[in-house]
């Protein structure tokens, strides 16, 4: 059983709105770097799958994002950089600039099987619980979740007419609450539950693995939890049904990162762009509804962080090694 968490990743969303330490607002002379970096790789070609910190050289900004990437992976978790004008740049270049960004704090990992790095997020009209429905194609809430990274990162291009709010909320915080509130659903958390591989997963791979939704690896925290994966789990017969213990502690997990003092609701300015540390947070989304006049779309990376902890070894069927510092994680090939 893990032991209550006292440090910074474990903060409260009054925390977070009382001051700004956890947000950078990029400067004249940070956007003068980015436009220099662009414009390098641009004049020789270089593709999002050759991006690096030798090709895309921030010499300044690049320290301010190496200090953040430190914060990402020991301190609160989260940073948010503010005031890209995105409006100035083509979709492509938005591409090459948020990629830039992202190969200073981990390595870009594979978001699909046609093997994405980067994925637009917008509506496509796709039904998230359809077979092969995916968050990233649709404007329905999102349930509470982590994905499949060290870190999840979001650029804000345009936001949608109404809805659309990112939900963040730290996992030792709302863990040391179940803690506390209802002890024995903490430890069934901290126990095995069976995750069914997603349909958009190659094939090949075994169809379910075992793997509690809150574990510690040397000292470290890390959490993977997506409700309907471990549903489609119970589709596999030589799986282990679900026991009624299991059952409420999903759903008391649920209900409490909905409280007030879990939860931190936090709108997208356009330029906005959301760094997270994927076994420390989970996020969810509002629902959206767009207009002719104003239609959301973000762009997402998944990075394997340079200095990320080491994972539990039930996390290999999920990331493929669960050393940390390497590219792991992502869609698996």
């Amino acid at each position: 059983m893990i032991e209550f968490i006292h440090n910074r990743t474990a903060w409260e969303p009054q925390e977070r709105l009382s001051e700004d330490s956890w947000k950078y607002y990029l400067t004249p002379a940070d956007i003068t770097e980015l436009d220099n970096a662009l414009a390098y790789v641009v004049s020789n070609n270089i593709t999002l799958e050759l991006m690096s910190m030798d090709n895309f050289v921030l010499p300044s900004f690049g320290l301010k994002l190496k200090d953040i990437r430190r914060a990402i992976e020991s301190d609160r978790g989260i940073t948010v950089l503010k005031g890209l004008p995105v409006d100035r740049y083509s979709r492509h270049e938005l591409t090459l600039i948020f990629t830039g960004i992202g190969v200073y704090l981990g390595y870009p990992l594979r978001q699909s099987l046609d093997g994405e790095l980067l994925q637009e997020v917008y509506n496509k009209g796709e039904n998230l619980y359809a077979n092969t429905g995916r968050g990233t194609n649709s404007s329905d809430p999102l349930p509470w979740h982590t994905d499949r990274s060290d870190i999840v990162s979001l650029l804000c291009i345009s936001k949608s007419e109404t809805g659309g709010e990112s939900k963040l909320a730290s996992l030792t915080n709302v863990f040391n609450k179940i803690k506390i509130e209802r002890p024995d659903l903490a430890e069934t958390l901290c126990s095995p539950y069976f995750h069914g591989r997603a349909p958009f997963e190659r094939g090949g791979l075994q169809p379910w693995y075992s793997l509690p939704i809150f574990t510690e690896y040397q000292g470290k925290f890390a959490s993977r939890y997506l409700r309907r994966f471990i549903e489609l789990g119970q589709d596999h017969p030589e799986v282990p049904r679900f026991t009624a213990l299991q059952i409420e502690a999903l759903d008391y997990l649920d209900a409490r990162l909905e409280k007030e003092d879990v939860c931190l609701n936090l709108a997208f300015d356009e330029g906005d762009m959301q760094f997270i540390n994927n076994f420390t947070i989970c996020h969810s989304r509002n629902a959206y509804t767009d207009s002719k006049a104003q239609s959301r779309l973000l762009m997402r990376l998944w990075l394997a962080a340079y200095a990320g902890r080491d994972l539990a070894p039930e996390f290999s069927p999920l990331y493929g090694t669960t050393q940390g510092g390497v590219a792991r994680g992502g869609i698996l090939f």
